[in-house]
């Protein structure tokens, strides 16, 4: 059988660094972990850890991305916003829900809604 692509978004190998936090991991702990992605597409990403998620947790997170990335995963922004954001980096900010999980870490699919944040200090 032939392996058929079903993804609607298109698949970006960038290593951007993200924040990760949910209620709970396999074992029943907090999570607060800083990682990088393997892929990611305006719709998830996949990230790798060996920190074990639950499936269908729901995660937040925080990207630090660069102009360039933020055009290149197609963030849907106004002329007027993409302006503002052209000479620093950006904190991404989004929820989640975990959908598969793999020896190697787990993918998540991006909830509909994003907050994008100008870095001028460190949002911790």
């Amino acid at each position: 059988m032939e392996y058929q692509n079903r993804r609607l978004e298109e698949r970006h190998f960038l290593q951007i660094d993200v924040r990760l936090s949910a209620d709970e991991d396999s074992a029943g702990n907090p999570v607060r972990e800083e990682l990088t992605t393997t892929n990611i597409s305006s719709g998830g990403a996949f990230l790798t850890t060996p920190v074990k998620i639950p499936l269908a947790s729901k995660v937040k997170l925080e990207f630090l991305v660069d102009y360039e990335q933020l055009k290149t995963l197609r963030f849907i922004l106004s002329v007027d916003s993409l302006k503002k954001f052209t000479s620093r980096k950006i904190w991404v900010k989004a929820t989640g829900i975990v959908i598969r999980t793999e020896e190697q870490g787990f993918a998540i699919i991006f909830d509909e809604y994003y907050q994008l944040t100008p870095m001028e200090t460190d949002p911790r």
